[in-house]
């Protein structure tokens, strides 16, 4: 382990404790009044006073954003950094919508056209990978006997002015204790259900791709090509967004947890730390509020021409006005940066 030397801190903690950790405590305490108070309450006035789709999905991103501000409340104003029920939440209502929004642009003899009953069990399967995540966390999340001696060594002893928020793991750096059998839980019901996500994203990709290729506009029609464009473009960039701000972060959570970093030069850590959280934060200060309801018509344009082109409007497809999910919220990891994971 690296040794504390004229008044440096092993892993670069002195910049924690010289600088970063006031910044990013301001940061979070004024991050969480703007997501409660303004940007979630912005975007649920918009999607339900302002936008033209269906029922159902509507009612599951009105449920999304208010589970992101219990999650705020409960991480930036509280400051509870056990996440794993107000994280797997989040997960539920965009599950919901991403298969809603993806059965709409199905034709009725399409192989992959569910039942409601089926739609029902795929998600079911799917939110039980995520709630085993809780029984996980409750059952292998246990602190290290060596954790009265760890809070008292040079590197962390300076925290206890700070927080006695603490959760140790391991008894060095690396060992994660019974832990890893969560770790595993979870990477697996990751694995699960971000295959899914992408499976049905690129799966309605494909399909619109193929219907424009094969049905030819007439010049008056460029704007719905350019609509349906502008669709897959959004389909594409939403899906390589989950993978940098949610997938990346939560790779990155589970390397820091189980490789010893002490060989790498502290101040590399030290930024490392701020960084990783910017990267998670990124698209909840990004929401540009302002697209959601012209790419609801964006949409309404691309699946309605797919459903004139099969002579197929109905219900299953009639009301798919919106499938851009701008809330990029899920992406964002919490601010663990008081808490050491030993």
């Amino acid at each position: 382990m690296q040794t504390e030397m004229s008044g440096s801190l092993a892993f670069g903690l002195d910049w924690d404790r010289d600088y970063f950790l006031r910044i990013v405590r301001l940061a979070r305490h004024i991050y969480w009044p703007l997501s409660v108070f303004l940007l979630n309450p912005s975007v649920m006035y918009v999607l339900i006073r302002k936008s033209q789709m269906s029922m159902d999905c509507k009612a599951a991103f009105v449920a999304h954003h208010i589970v992101l501000i219990c999650f705020d409340v409960y991480n930036g104003l509280l400051y509870q950094t056990v996440l794993a029920f107000w994280t797997i939440t989040m997960c539920v209502p965009y599950l919901f919508i991403m298969t809603r929004m993806h059965q709409k642009m199905l034709f009725h003899d399409s192989p992959f056209k569910l039942s409601m009953r089926a739609q029902i069990g795929v998600l079911s399967a799917l939110i039980m990978t995520l709630l085993a995540n809780l029984v996980g966390f409750a059952i292998w999340t246990g602190e290290s006997v060596e954790k009265a001696r760890i809070v008292q060594t040079p590197s962390v002893a300076w925290t206890l002015s700070v927080s006695h928020n603490f959760l140790v793991l391991g008894a060095a750096p690396g060992d994660v204790g019974d832990f890893i059998y969560e770790l595993i839980l979870l990477a697996a019901s990751i694995l699960i259900n971000f295959s899914y996500y992408i499976f049905i994203t690129y799966h309605a990709v494909f399909k619109l791709g193929k219907q424009m290729k094969r049905t030819s506009l007439p010049a008056q029609n460029s704007k719905t090509r350019d609509a349906q464009l502008r669709f897959v473009y959004s389909l594409t960039i939403q899906a390589t967004l989950t993978g940098i701000f949610f997938i990346t972060p939560l790779a990155l959570l589970f390397i820091a947890l189980l490789v010893d970093f002490s060989f790498m030069p502290g101040i590399l850590l030290g930024i490392s730390r701020p960084l990783f959280l910017v990267v998670s934060l990124q698209p909840v200060l990004l929401l540009p509020l302002g697209r959601l309801s012209r790419e609801e018509s964006v949409v309404y344009s691309a699946t309605a021409t797919l459903a004139r082109s099969s002579r197929e409007v109905n219900s299953s497809i009639e009301h798919a006005n919106s499938f851009h999910y701008e809330d990029w919220h899920l992406a964002a990891l919490a601010n663990q940066t008081e808490v050491l994971f030993l």
